[in-house]
């Protein structure tokens, strides 16, 4: 390797048309690891530039490839290091292989997933044990490795994500123009990432419905892909008697979220746990203040910036949003607090991280 760059393999095939979350992380550390000059690196996936491309396609014949095809086909593009993005690392790889694993909620709020889906993540889960190293977001994380995984924790390397590339608050127009889209109106309070049970979007609806208490209540927008609690969380919505107050805002493209974020009074996110929580830090970008379940990896990385509540509590969330809504000053100075620690987030610091520890391995 005397006298190159080393090559790393980025494995991106996970990644869906629609990014969310792990998504999001793989396509924004891809996009800082390209404008380097201590490495090269290829991509494997079925878009997004890829070096290599992967089949699309389901979880199935993903991991058969990425098991049985991507070994020989890293060597004959004479990759150094492998980074499997999400969780996975190939059998017989034969070089240092990363693997990042974003969290192992699937171990640790196994209702959160139908049998299939958690006995498929598990599985993945264990690939990464080959891991010469394993990147992790939090510490929370990393104390999840060791617990589930039994993996060595000096093997393991905190890595904070960030807000997307170039985020902040949207210019006004484009947020009126985003408003009108969804037909919704100021005041409004945005919750994100509502497809699964342990994102808890139902306290958030529980919460407008006890602010409806004390005279209107204003909007709160769902925004994620549609999931199998869509109905459920309408149903409740109805029952609370503020289905005409709650806007199912499905899957919004970045510079929509971006507008909906900067206009919102405050981010929900009830969610119980998390491996990092990139919807916080996005909204805090937007200077957006955020109403946040303590819960870990939040309490990690959000300091005493966000609004906490207690875990599946929609008084005490109601309770916040009021004050909100009630003090202008108070917005403002906790939408800027926000945006500055924000700020202290980048993908450039991810990525120099990243490269830091693909040099490492090679030197081990």
């Amino acid at each position: 390797m005397t006298g190159r760059r080393p090559r790393v393999l980025l494995n991106a095939s996970a990644v869906p048309a629609r990014p969310a979350g792990a998504g999001v992380y793989t396509l924004e550390l891809a996009a800082a690891l390209r404008k380097r000059d201590d490495l090269s690196l290829l991509v494997a996936s079925p878009h997004y530039d890829a070096d290599i491309p992967s089949p699309a396609g389901g979880a199935l014949r993903r991991t058969s490839w990425e098991q049985l095809r991507l070994a020989r086909l890293m060597a004959k593009a004479g990759v150094d290091v492998y980074h499997g993005a999400h969780f996975s690392v190939p059998f017989g790889a034969g070089i240092p292989c990363i693997a990042t694993v974003h969290d192992l909620t699937f171990y640790r709020i196994p209702r959160r997933y139908p049998l299939h889906r958690r006995l498929y993540y598990r599985a993945l889960a264990e690939t990464s044990r080959r891991a010469t190293c394993l990147i992790v977001p939090s510490r929370a994380v990393a104390l999840d490795i060791e617990r589930y995984l039994n993996y060595p924790a000096g093997k393991v390397r905190v890595i904070a994500e960030a807000p997307r590339a170039g985020w902040g608050p949207a210019p006004e127009s484009e947020v009126d123009t985003t408003l009108k889209r969804f037909g919704v109106e100021q005041p409004y309070f945005l919750c994100v990432g509502t497809a699964e049970p342990g994102k808890r979007a139902v306290d958030a609806i529980r919460a407008l419905a006890k602010l409806k208490e004390r005279g209107p209540a204003p909007r709160l927008v769902l925004a994620g892909n549609a999931g199998p609690l869509s109905k459920a969380l309408q149903r409740e919505a109805a029952r609370l008697g503020v289905a005409a107050r709650v806007t199912f805002a499905g899957y919004v493209g970045d510079s929509e979220l971006s507008s909906l974020y900067t206009g919102a009074t405050a981010l929900i996110f009830p969610s119980l746990y998390e491996g990092f929580g990139l919807p916080p830090l996005e909204a805090m970008a937007c200077g957006t203040p955020v109403i946040s379940a303590r819960a870990p990896a939040m309490t990690e990385w959000l300091g005493n910036t966000a609004i906490f509540v207690p875990l599946r509590d929609p008084a005490a969330i109601a309770r916040e949003m009021a004050g909100l809504l009630d003090s202008t000053r108070r917005r403002a100075e906790v939408g800027a607090a926000c945006r500055e620690l924000a700020s202290q987030f980048t993908w450039e610091r991810a990525a120099a991280e990243t490269a830091a520890l693909y040099h490492e391995v090679l030197r081990s």
